[in-house]
């Protein structure tokens, strides 16, 4: 198998806009980590590539952006659930996180099991639609940078595509065209 990489340029291209997408992340960055990897390793494997390969490339794209927006992994202290500082005592919640009706005995986050399952299907559900979302960012990143530039068919003007089926190289000419009336020729 031959050895593939991933041209400078591009693949600064696909790092700035994986660190885009960090800066928003919440609670830190490492929440679109694995969508991230996951959508430009599948972008790289649709172009041909090596699943291994694009995997390594993808890592590496990931760390970078990660580098890029000053993202320090947590110790495994930090890391777990009931962590505040060094020395702190954790909080004691009094009351439900899901409908504030006071904790019974014994409780430490949810008044009973309904609470506690509804709470986690809408929490996971905003999760995996976030999730899904980063990673066909990440995806159509990694594919734009690789596609040949399209002449508008409204305009005339050269444009590189964000997404397979685009034909318009801006909204305005999107609405001329199916508003009826045809956008001024831009200068190339």
């Amino acid at each position: 198998m031959e050895q593939r990489r991933l041209n400078k340029d591009r693949q600064k291209s696909i790092q700035g806009k994986i660190a885009d997408m960090m800066r928003e992340a919440e609670p830190t960055p490492f929440a679109f980590e694995g969508p991230c990897r996951a959508g430009i390793r599948a972008s790289l494997c649709l172009q041909g590539w090596h699943w291994g390969m694009a995997d390594v490339i993808a890592a590496d794209i990931v760390l970078a952006a990660l580098g890029m927006v000053g993202a320090r992994r947590p110790t495994w202290m930090e890391g777990q659930p009931e962590y505040t500082q060094p020395g702190a005592l954790p909080i004691e919640r009094e009351r439900c996180k899901r409908c504030n009706k006071p904790l019974p005995e014994g409780h430490r986050k949810f008044c009973g099991r309904e609470c506690g399952n509804a709470y986690n299907a809408v929490r996971l559900s905003d999760e995996q639609r976030e999730r899904r979302s980063v990673m066909q960012r990440a995806r159509m990143a990694a594919w734009s940078k690789k596609q040949p530039h399209r002449t508008c068919e409204c305009c005339g003007y050269e444009f590189q595509p964000k997404a397979p089926k685009q034909r318009f190289c801006s909204p305005e000419c999107v609405g001329h065209t199916y508003g009826g009336s045809r956008a001024p020729r831009r200068s190339a």
